[in-house]
């Protein structure tokens, strides 16, 4: 398995699980590598980084959580102080726009530009599998839903009756 510089392995194995539903779901044996190591992704990657540790104290504080989509949002914005819920929205407002860049990148990266909101929904869904007991994330429904069991959201996720990847 290949390696990057930040350990970034759950990536690698994210995108290689990818390529094995859409082969599985086409009912071809297709090799393809997925391309996550891009200039433009890796620049992304480091941008999320350098804000995460912010990220986290929010998260924790249940000020923000995930969202469905693949994206983060304020649980409740009157709660916050003026100047810190101005802050944590100029945050939210960065992370989203990474995030989504993140998913087009990868997408344009791997020459399947189509593929990208299934990028989104694979990735928003870990996002919530792997959230800390704690966390919040917000559910298709719009219900904020506080995880109380690590490892898998409180509401297992929709499975798709076909698959996510049209055109392969």
């Amino acid at each position: 398995m290949r390696k990057f510089p930040d350990g970034g392995r759950w990536q690698c194995t994210l995108l290689a699980g990818l390529c094995l539903i859409s082969a599985a779901a086409a009912g071809d044996e297709v090799q393809f590598e997925f391309n996550v190591g891009s200039p433009s992704v890796m620049t992304i990657r480091h941008s999320l980084a350098e804000r995460s540790a912010i990220l986290k104290a929010h998260f924790q504080a249940g000020a923000i959580g995930f969202t469905h989509d693949g994206l983060i949002a304020i649980r409740e914005p009157g709660s916050l102080p003026r100047d810190t819920r101005t802050t944590v929205e100029l945050l939210v407002t960065e992370e989203n726009k990474d995030r989504s860049t993140l998913y087009r990148e990868i997408a344009r990266a791997n020459g399947r530009p189509d593929w990208e909101s299934q990028f989104q929904s694979v990735f928003a869904e870990r996002w919530i599998r792997r959230a800390p007991v704690g966390w919040y994330y917000r559910a298709a429904n719009g219900q904020w839903v506080r995880k109380l069991s690590p490892g898998a959201p409180d509401t297992p996720p929709a499975t798709p009756a076909v698959s996510p990847f049209p055109g392969n």
